[in-house]
């Protein structure tokens, strides 16, 4: 029973976000965040998800703008970082064509890269350089390029590291991992050919998941590109295992 209210209040809530999709297209660019920062709260409190913050906690929530740099697991990972401070996400471009979630994805900013076309790169490099240059606000990336089990931090791929440099921005290292019942769990993973659907039927049947953030202490971009994104791989899958 509680997986069908959930599910009846998820439905409301996409129907919340179409509605602030078509609100955010006459209201002032400066509120689009906080709209979607309600947004993305108001999901986590449906799906009953608490968040702990371990580490440089405080790094995270200042306004000071850095190149966060995170493993990927979920789509959950998204909502959870933006809940707690508005940023702008690099994501795959597939994205674009999620009902809804891919509409607001294109109202907070999210610049999409295509991770099969090695051309674009160059395109979304200028892009992360715009951003740090005209806004004040962070940037996430996801560098392992696909979501793991959870369980793991894949090899991290170097190329958007190079953002950092040009735009001598400091790089914040953001552990994620998921419990549940205090073990970690896959439960929330979203790889393979899992669907959105079958990803979310996963969530919704706990009510008992737990995402841990570690932030790490802020990394200058002083070495080889590699090296550094070979650095921060070692440092965030520490504290997920």
């Amino acid at each position: 029973m509680n997986f069908i209210f959930k599910s009846v209040f998820m439905a409301f809530h996409l129907l919340l976000a179409l509605i602030l999709c078509i609100a955010m297209i006459v209201l002032p660019k400066n509120i689009h965040h906080l709209l979607i920062q309600y947004w993305a709260k108001r999901l986590l409190r449906i799906l009953k998800i608490k968040i702990t913050l371990n580490g440089e906690a405080l790094m995270l929530l200042s306004k000071d703008s850095y190149l966060i740099v995170s493993n990927h697991i979920s789509w959950l990972d998204i909502p959870v970082i933006f809940s707690l401070k508005p940023v702008t996400f690099v994501s795959a471009s597939d994205v674009k064509t999620w009902p809804i979630i891919g509409m607001l994805a294109k109202i907070s900013g999210a610049i999409f890269v295509d991770r099969n076309r090695k051309s674009n790169l160059p395109d979304v490099i200028q892009a992360m350089n715009h951003h740090f240059l005209n806004e004040k606000q962070s940037i996430c990336i996801f560098p392992e390029g696909i979501t793991s089990n959870g369980y793991q931090v894949l090899p991290f791929k170097s190329s958007l590291f190079q953002s950092a440099f040009e735009s001598d921005k400091l790089l914040l290292p953001l552990s994620i991992k998921y419990k549940e019942n205090k073990v970690l769990t896959n439960r929330t993973s979203f790889h393979g050919s899992t669907t959105l659907l079958q990803s979310f039927k996963r969530v919704a049947k706990s009510n008992q998941i737990e995402v841990i953030l570690h932030i790490g202490h802020p990394v200058k971009p002083s070495q080889s590109r590699k090296d550094l994104s070979l650095k921060l791989q070692e440092a965030i899958a520490l504290k997920i295992n």
